[in-house]
């Protein structure tokens, strides 16, 4: 008789690999690397979302990769640096010049990096909020054409990073994407309601985690934000496991009824996201579907029969900021007592390295890799 495989089947005992891995590197790359900007002269989003009100925090985000989202509060730092710099130029300049930048990427000198870090395993962004796809997908973008790499960057570091020992995983952002709608985000409710959940953007999420995970078939699933309102959301996770037995998924695949995508359904939200700051919890949707709990910015964890992951940047952001100082870097030595906090309570450490346009790993970053491989 088959043996049915059904969701979250390593809850509670996962693969030896994710057992053992202390130590992963997350990689945020795309378009926002050519604007490459966020203001360096606030906290980071742990304690931001701590002590600040949202709309406080979307207007001032600390990460790059929201430059697009952070631009549109008027007289926000963002939105001054985009009027100084770059005028009347949209969000689509960046992609086609980050397009032409991306050819220059050297998959081999990351990996090796990672190798020399000690890292187990590595996480790559396919697709963050602003909807661009980081290979040569094969899903067509109902309303972005080109919205995507010509070359499979994700399938050529999945190939560099295996050969090396390492695991394989993927990010996409599931909930969000901005080329699909495009609405500023500014509190928790619009956060995790102001999504596109139409039939469109559903098939178009549902068909690329497919392609992940045909092409990539990777040892890590992880979505960003939450999920739309699909019902083939435990189909998608029933096809993974049967095709890697060994992969685990994260914990934002979080639904919220359609019923509440209206502005009474956004003051429940933020009521919510409020009490769980007050009780310094992950602002996070709920979800039965995962194998391990995510945390970002944050190493307070108590459910200690639940795996967990820590993610941050080395700086304030993910994706690539210039103007992040060495007073906004995490020191190696502090990326080891993370881990050795961690580890011993089923946690462990994703830290995020975030290249330049160009594909090149900033020599300060690198430089903390290469110390925390030394431990």
């Amino acid at each position: 008789m088959k043996k049915t495989v059904t969701p979250n089947i390593h809850r509670y005992n996962p693969p030896k690999w994710f057992r053992d891995a202390d130590f992963g590197v997350f990689i945020h790359w795309g378009a926002s690397s050519i604007p490459a900007f966020a203001p360096v002269d606030v906290d980071d989003y742990g304690t931001l979302m701590k002590e600040k009100p949202m709309s406080y925090v979307f207007a001032n985000m600390p990460y790059a990769e929201w430059y697009p989202n952070s631009m549109k509060f008027p007289g926000s730092p963002a939105q001054l640096y985009h009027e100084k710099n770059f005028k009347d130029k949209t969000y689509d300049y960046f992609v086609e010049e980050f397009k032409k930048h991306a050819k220059n990427v050297d998959v081999e000198k990351w990996a090796e990096l990672f190798e020399e870090a000690g890292a187990k395993y590595v996480v790559v962004v396919s697709k963050h909020h602003d909807g661009f796809v980081m290979f040569d997908t094969k899903i067509k973008h109902p309303k972005k054409e080109g919205w995507h790499l010509d070359f499979d960057f994700v399938g050529d570091l999945a190939a560099a990073v295996r050969k090396r020992g390492m695991k394989f995983g993927v990010y996409y952002s599931s909930l969000i994407d901005w080329s699909f709608k495009d609405r500023r985000i500014e509190s928790a409710g619009s956060l995790f309601m102001g999504n596109d959940n139409s039939k469109l953007y559903c098939d178009y999420c549902y068909n690329h985690w497919m392609e992940i995970i045909d092409r990539y078939k990777p040892e890590v699933l992880w979505s960003d934000i939450g999920y739309p309102t699909d019902k083939r959301l435990e189909d998608l996770f029933k096809y993974y496991y049967s095709k890697v037995p060994e992969g685990v998924v994260n914990d934002r695949w979080g639904q919220w009824p359609n019923y509440l995508r209206n502005k009474l359904g956004e003051a429940l939200i933020n009521k919510m996201a409020q009490s769980a700051l007050e009780k310094n919890t992950e602002v996070v949707l709920d979800t039965k579907y995962y194998d391990f709990r995510t945390l970002e910015y944050n190493i307070k964890w108590e459910q200690k029969d639940i795996w967990f992951e820590v993610c941050r940047g080395m700086d304030k952001s993910f994706g690539f900021n210039q103007f992040s100082r060495e007073q906004d870097y995490i020191t190696a030595e502090e990326v080891k007592k993370i881990i050795s906090e961690v580890f011993p309570k089923k946690g462990r450490l994703l830290l995020n390295a975030g290249p330049d346009s160009y594909g090149v790993i900033p020599k300060y970053q690198a430089e903390i890799l290469k110390k925390v491989g030394n431990r």
